[in-house]
């Protein structure tokens, strides 16, 4: 794991208030057994999958959709 490449990306799809009130910060399990995610976070959250993967191509639709306005900026 890049920490500071990790720390970049979670900066720039505003993720750190999430980890904040996360139970287990970044290490919080998600999904069936674990926590709900509202529309945004789980957009901001593919977002930073996707820029972190650091793929050559990602194909996004509109990933800021669910996003609040004050995130979208």
């Amino acid at each position: 794991m890049d920490r500071k490449f990790f720390n970049s990306v979670v900066y720039a799809c505003c993720l750190e208030d999430d980890f904040d009130i996360f139970p287990n910060g970044e290490n919080t399990e998600i999904g069936e057994r674990g926590i709900t995610l509202s529309g945004g976070q789980r957009a901001r959250l593919s977002l930073a999958r996707a820029v972190y993967s650091n793929s050559d191509i990602v194909l996004l639709d509109d990933p800021l959709s669910a996003v609040d306005a004050p995130i979208a900026r």
